[in-house]
């Protein structure tokens, strides 16, 4: 799946229960997971098993692709944040929904998401000497950022984010502005702007 290297194709089916049991959800929960979902599979395993030549490096987690049979096109986030934490490892989320596929991982606690494409379109290449740089690259390409010199992974995503913020802070004062009648306000609200747009240009 995703033109990973084949030795690194596993199959195990991860039965729901296991979720259930592990967060303990109530039964309302009970229900959305299971509207939600159709079936949990392992499909990939990266980790030094699979792919020998990666360096060893102490307290190293492996990174797995757990394929999600989805009932619909679409997961509630609060949902993928649950199926990230399902066994204490690194895991890359593929959501299958007819012949559709969307990636979805959880890097330095937020879920970063792509959109759906058809299966054949959705694939990702392992970058780095070791797991924990595998892992943050695959972050970078599940959120269609590029990697910078002299920039973590860690870092881009994280501009990425701020920038967002920035542009969506920035569309909400401008409608303000414009609706202001008063000039002192309006002033006001330019001046928040040029700042917003100062920090947002220093991101770049």
């Amino acid at each position: 799946m995703l033109g990973l290297p084949q030795t690194t194709e596993v199959k195990k089916i991860i039965p729901k229960r296991d979720l259930y049991s592990k967060f303990e959800l109530n039964t309302a929960e009970h229900k959305e997971f299971d509207a939600a979902i159709r079936q949990m599979t392992i499909v990939n395993e990266i980790s030094l098993r699979t792919i020998p030549a990666l360096q060893k490096q102490e307290q190293e987690k492996a990174v797995f692709v757990l394929a999600v049979q989805l009932k619909q096109e679409g997961c509630a986030e609060k949902i993928l944040y649950k199926l990230s934490r399902l066994i204490d490892q690194r895991l890359l989320l593929a959501l299958c929904y007819a012949d559709k596929l969307q990636l979805a991982l959880l890097f330095d606690n937020k879920i970063l998401i792509n959109e759906f494409k058809p299966a054949a379109e959705q694939s990702v290449t392992l970058q780095g000497t070791g797991l924990k740089e595998i892992f943050e690259h695959l972050a970078l390409q599940v959120a269609n950022l590029t990697p910078l010199a002299g920039l973590t992974p860690a870092s881009i995503i994280a501009n990425a984010g701020r920038r967002t913020e920035l542009e969506q802070q920035i569309a909400a004062l401008t409608k303000k502005m414009f609706a202001e009648k008063q000039a002192r306000k309006k002033l006001t609200l330019r001046e928040a702007i040029n700042k917003l747009k100062k920090e947002l240009e220093d991101l770049q």
